[in-house]
């Protein structure tokens, strides 16, 4: 009977509320429906008007009582939460308590040490801590001596307290004239190390664009290490970590329960809360927390994968289309060559998806333990409370424990379990594009990291292999080293191309409003780095979604018999392809040389192109290269990475609405989030002058508006979702 609830079940179910005259009539909920709002609330506190609506029809309920019903749900559980720390620390309080009548009463006991009399007078006290002072100065000015000895260069000395020694940055690199003309070089940024040139005021630049500058590494010439508190404080961090990461990994039901909105794994907080410290960094409303974890055997010896995960330049390129930025801060360990123990301070900086997406930033612990033969555990936990002199803002995210566990298995190959735990302080309203994506896990969740490695395994795979597979179409590229250059560019192309996209300093254009998309975004930098043309670069993109599956989309970018109607490139004129390099298990992914059939105002030219697709979404990423260059590329004989390209592109993402389709983690029926974004080279020479920034941003502006109403109009679907 209802009577028969206690107060609480009584709050959940008296949720919504009619006035009728004077009388308020209360609605109970099903005790289905409760049990499907609780499930769905742990997930998601704060649930839009879309979600409300569609809960409201799963559920038979109206939004405005689904509303109703997690606002009472939140403040039951804040009211619960504070009753909890209340009762904690009222615990500890008692504790403190009588550890202290404890140790005052020892006090008036105490005695002597050395002689077993009464304790030391107050001046004999003073005297010994001078002596004990004076003690630990010689022995640190002894432990300086022994460093020197051990390693006259200044590196690591004493294993467990040794940090790393940290490179001087490169000066500026030489500024060589280059064509301004912006129709050819249109396609992203290096990200070497270079230092801005100043710029001349001029009349034409907005106020609102910011000149941003290519990545470089964060300053750290004021880095001190940590003292022995400290290294002993993140020395038993490293260890809790490794240990609940390696518990959770192992754990299945109850633990780990599927999502109520998308199916994937997520842990169930109440069984966490009840095994390990329940810390939360945000206490602000708005704060939510992400869990995933995926399994996945990627064809790589799992010796190789440890060290490509410690090394924060690698662990980079591995995951180029999600790492934006990765250093490593010191190392707490000696390196050992076994990986038995080794703990790293790491910063990394993760952006994925579109400028409308904000960067994450992490300052993290990453250990490695060996647990046996064949077996390793990494794990990540965040640590901003470490005293640094670093560039690091306040942080809008933080790492539980989170990490991978890394089995050998026979033929080079390797078995990942990812498992990613991570708390969220949304100070910033996501943008509605991919408030479903990011809020639902997908965004930066296991299944994004797992993917993007089992590609890039796959990848480093064919990259070494001596003879031309039979997937390939070799075309122009006559030499296997001509295919590893073609490769690499390709690479390096997709990592600039996703750093482009972080647009730091960005300037809004309001005129696509009225065709679905998110607007245009725009920003200018200088680049002085020879992996792409010098000079001012103004890059632009813009999101919107479509109602047309990732895989469709994908398909039909890559399509060369229709391309001519969007790509600007081409002029109007057919394109062929003379060259395709598989770089996967799935033929779709592949990096191709592809030409327009006539030549062009501004000489001959090719295209070279990289794309690939998972369950996920995928790219479509390319750039203009002189027929000069080209022929260098395939042959195989210059190095890829002195190769001037600045790639254009598109980001093919799903909305992260759930379908049957997605659940069975295809994308073929799932719609499309589309980010279009382009690059130009402005201004080549020496930046004095006018650098017409009017003009040039209302040319990428049309550019960028005048692709979007083709490709919409040729997918047959005007009218996307906003």
């Amino acid at each position: 009977m209802d009577s028969s609830h206690d107060s609480s079940s009584s709050d959940e179910r008296e949720t919504s509320v009619d006035t009728n005259g004077d009388k308020k009539i209360y609605h109970r909920h099903t005790n289905e429906q409760i049990q499907r709002l609780e499930a769905y609330f742990k997930e998601c506190p704060h649930p839009d008007d879309v979600q409300r609506r569609k809960l409201g029809e799963e559920l038979s309920l109206r939004p405005k009582q689904i509303k109703f019903w997690f606002q009472n749900k939140r403040t039951q559980a804040k009211a619960q939460s504070e009753k909890a720390d209340n009762t904690a620390l009222r615990q500890e309080n008692i504790r403190i308590k009588c550890e202290n009548d404890a140790m005052a009463e020892a006090i008036k006991t105490v005695l002597c040490p050395p002689c077993g009399g009464p304790l030391f007078g107050r001046e004999e006290r003073e005297l010994r801590l001078q002596n004990l002072r004076a003690q630990n100065a010689y022995l640190k000015r002894e432990l300086e001596k022994l460093a020197i000895y051990r390693n006259p260069n200044g590196g690591p000395s004493v294993p467990g307290v040794g940090v790393d020694s940290l490179a001087a940055l490169p000066g500026p690199s030489s500024h060589a004239p280059i064509s301004d003309n912006p129709q050819v070089a249109y396609g992203t940024s290096s990200n070497q190390q270079v230092e801005p040139l100043s710029l001349v005021p001029s009349p034409y630049i907005a106020e609102d664009i910011n000149i941003a500058q290519p990545p470089r590494p964060r300053q750290l010439q004021n880095y001190q290490s940590q003292s022995q508190m400290e290294t002993m404080m993140l020395a038993e961090m490293a260890m809790n970590a490794v240990a609940e990461v390696t518990r959770l990994i192992q754990f299945e039901e109850p633990m780990w329960i599927k999502s109520s909105i998308d199916g994937r794994l997520v842990i169930d907080q109440d069984n966490y809360e009840k095994l390990f410290t329940k810390i939360n960094h945000f206490k602000n409303p708005s704060a939510r927390i992400e869990s995933s974890k995926e399994v996945v055997v990627v064809p790589m010896d799992a010796i190789s994968l440890v060290d490509m995960f410690l090394d924060a330049e690698k662990w980079g390129m591995m995951f180029a289309t999600i790492v934006n930025e990765a250093k490593t801060i010191q190392v707490l360990e000696s390196v050992d060559p076994q990986r038995q123990n080794v703990s790293k301070l790491m910063y990394e900086q993760l952006h994925i998806l579109s400028p409308l997406v904000p960067p994450r930033e992490f300052m993290i612990l990453r250990t490695c333990q060996r647990v046996e033969e064949g077996l390793w555990v990494i794990a990540d936990v965040s640590c901003h409370h470490i005293n640094f002199e670093f560039e690091f803002t306040t942080p809008t995210c933080s790492k539980r424990p989170s990490g991978f566990l890394i089995q050998a298995l026979p033929n080079a190959r390797s078995k990942v379990t990812w498992m990613e735990h991570v708390e969220v302080n949304d100070k910033v309203r996501t943008h509605r594009l991919y408030r479903d994506l990011l809020c639902g896990g997908f965004g930066y969740g296991a299944r994004r990291w797992t993917a993007t490695l089992q590609r890039m395994c796959e990848r480093l795979s064919l990259t070494s292999i001596s003879v031309f597979p039979a997937t390939d179409h070799a075309g122009v590229v006559k030499t296997i080293e001509g295919r590893r250059s073609v490769m690499k560019l390709g690479e390096r192309m997709l990592k600039n191309f996703a750093w482009a996209l972080k647009m730091s300093g960005k300037f809004d254009f309001s005129q696509l409003s009225e065709t679905n998309s998110s607007g245009v975004r725009v920003s200018v930098r200088i680049n002085e780095d020879p992996g792409q043309p010098l000079g001012l670069i103004v890059c632009a993109g813009s999101s919107l979604c479509l109602p047309v599956s990732p895989l469709q989309i994908y398909h039909f970018l890559r399509n060369v018999d229709v391309r001519h109607q969007w790509d600007v490139l081409c002029h109007g004129n057919d394109v062929s392809e003379l060259a395709r390099f598989v770089t996967g298990t799935n033929s779709e992914n592949c990096v191709n040389f592809i030409q327009p059939s006539t030549t062009t105002e501004n000489g001959d030219m090719m295209i070279i192109q990289d794309g690939f697709i998972d369950a996920l979404g995928g790219m479509v990423v390319y750039a203009p290269v002189d027929l000069n260059t080209a022929y260098t590329i395939v042959s195989g004989n210059t190095d890829p990475s002195g190769i001037a390209v600045l790639p254009s592109g598109f980001i093919i993402s799903r909305d992260g609405r759930p379908s049957a389709a997605e659940l069975d983690g295809g994308p073929e029926n799932s719609a499309t989030i589309l980010t279009v974004a382009f690059q130009i080279l402005v201004c080549g020479q020496a930046l004095t002058g006018d650098l017409r920034m009017e003009e040039s941003t209302a040319t990428v502006n049309t550019l960028i508006s005048s692709t979007i109403q083709r490709i919409k109009g040729m997918l047959n679907c005007d009218e996307g979702r906003q």
